[in-house]
């Protein structure tokens, strides 16, 4: 696949296409060099307490204990507040989020796992939506990766981040959207990469966030393992 550096049409073509084929093909990496590990930079996503309550038909979706083998997940506090999250373009608020380890738009109710591997941490949350929003919510991600491809800074948790070479991956099919992303997060000098698949099944999705704990391999990918297992959990 060709992905050019110019704003044009091209781009949108390139992105629409990933997005088509989100939903029937097996995920991808985005080769990386160079890039250090979340600990290093202190990237993991900071967590605060949810102002709306857990839904239980959520909790019951979510990943638990050690069901994936390889990985330990526990209960923890929602993700990052939207407002912690502070964009200077407004068209790549939506990518921000979603890299940042927060969700889209207003849920009404979401539940947070986190997921630790030997290499891997993993952010798992769970929202749900009314009517429409959830899938307006992942229309406008795809809209915000071809706009801000080239990048972007923004201020989470009062500390400043770019985030470059932001694209969409493939993700895998089973749900009625999926969606892949990737960039390399930039901060304090150093940088590492940053990946995320969402999924959605009518008003829920899914948002799987990874950092690596250590340097992250050129495939450095969110594990297809939890995505799976998440997936075939979702309601």
């Amino acid at each position: 696949m060709l992905w050019l550096d110019g704003r044009g049409g091209m781009r949108c073509v390139w992105a629409c296409a990933v997005l088509a084929l989100c939903a029937s093909i097996s995920g991808c990496g985005v080769a990386s060099g160079g890039v250090g590990s979340a600990d290093e930079l202190d990237l993991r996503p900071v967590t605060q307490a949810s102002a709306d309550p857990l839904s239980g038909g959520l909790d019951k979706a979510a990943l638990t204990g050690r069901e994936v083998d390889r990985f330990a997940v526990t209960v923890t506090e929602a993700a990052i507040d939207q407002r912690e999250v502070r964009v200077p373009w407004r068209a790549c608020v939506s990518a921000a989020y979603v890299l940042s380890g927060t969700v889209l738009g207003k849920p009404k109710s979401m539940v947070v796992r986190q997921a630790s591997g030997e290499d891997v941490m993993v952010t798992v949350v769970l929202a749900q939506y009314e009517g429409d929003q959830a899938q307006s919510a992942m229309e406008g991600l795809a809209a915000a990766v071809d706009e801000c491809a080239d990048g972007f800074t923004a201020t989470v948790d009062g500390e400043e981040r770019g985030f470059k070479k932001v694209a969409l991956d493939l993700a895998p099919d089973g749900a009625d959207q999926a969606m892949g992303l990737g960039a390399v997060v930039e901060r304090a000098g150093g940088k590492t990469r940053g990946k995320a698949v969402l999924l959605r099944k009518g008003n829920t999705v899914a948002y799987l966030s990874a950092v690596p704990k250590g340097r992250a391999p050129r495939d450095f990918a969110v594990p297809a393992a939890l995505v799976d297992a998440q997936l075939a959990k979702l309601p």
